[in-house]
């Protein structure tokens, strides 16, 4: 199933998408049933939303072998807690702080979302898949210089670098019934292609992330878990347009301003 939510004139609405069809849903995330007499509607007459409304979102780091150059990999992956404000729907811009020393980048990272569907605490990981929704694209957006690590954990960035207004677009579907185990990730700035990486190269699968953060924190329906960014995250500036193409969970594209 692929879960979207979209812009009606009562208000933000779930519908499943079928093909180009949106079939309008009713009832409370996570459980939905059909409109009864509904017409169905055509997507590309519809403004998407963010699929889902987070408490929060819980963005992962590091976690592709390819970012540690052969090095042992952390005990522990780090955890950064984005609060909703973050949430940016398809289409809309991201919106670089101006605040900010014009020698510190904000940079795309392209990474597969998980969707928790139940409360989850202290869950096991023969018992994970029970606890996930589905997944879609978080492009987990951030400032600092990423390229050099010691300065980047040094620096204000590694606090704030994630939690800007605009800097977790979302979407454009939850899918279901995904995979993530083994899928190819890319991210286009402008046509130029950046980021192009496989989640078979994580260092924790999406079920160990999910492990690990239920014994840290509490996890509720709708909450996302941004799993990791693959190499080749680079800086963003107003007027660019980056696109994350995730297979089997589709394109989420925004303007930058």
């Amino acid at each position: 199933m692929k879960l979207i939510r979209y812009q009606s004139p009562q208000g933000p609405r779930f519908g499943e998408l079928v093909d180009d069809r949106i079939v309008p849903l009713e009832g409370a995330f996570p459980e939905f049933r059909p409109v009864p007499n509904a017409k169905h509607l055509c997507l590309s007459d519809e403004r998407l939303l963010t699929p889902v409304q987070p408490s929060k979102i819980v963005a992962v780091g590091p976690n592709y072998r390819a970012h540690l150059a052969g090095r042992p990999h952390p005990a522990r992956p780090f955890l950064w807690v984005k609060p909703p404000s973050t949430c940016t729907n398809p289409g809309d811009p991201i919106v670089l702080p101006r605040e900010w020393p014009d020698a510190v980048p904000f940079n795309h990272e392209s990474e597969i979302a998980m969707v928790i569907g139940r409360h989850a605490r202290n869950v096991a990981v023969d018992e994970a898949a029970q606890y996930i929704y589905g997944y879609t694209c978080i492009n987990d957006v951030t400032g600092g210089k990423m390229d050099d690590k010691p300065a980047f954990r040094g620096s204000n960035a590694f606090v704030d670098g994630k939690i800007f207004d605009t800097f977790a677009p979302l979407g454009p579907w939850i899918e279901t019934g995904f995979d993530p185990s083994d899928v190819r990730i890319r991210c286009s700035v402008n046509g130029e292609l950046r980021q192009d990486h496989r989640s078979s190269d994580m260092i924790w699968s999406c079920h160990e992330l999910l492990v690990y953060i239920s014994s840290v924190m509490s996890l509720v329906p709708g909450d996302v878990i941004a799993t990791g960014s693959p190499p080749g995250s680079k800086p963003l500036h107003p007027g660019d347009q980056v696109e994350i193409d995730i297979e089997g969970l589709g394109m989420l594209a925004n303007p930058v301003c």
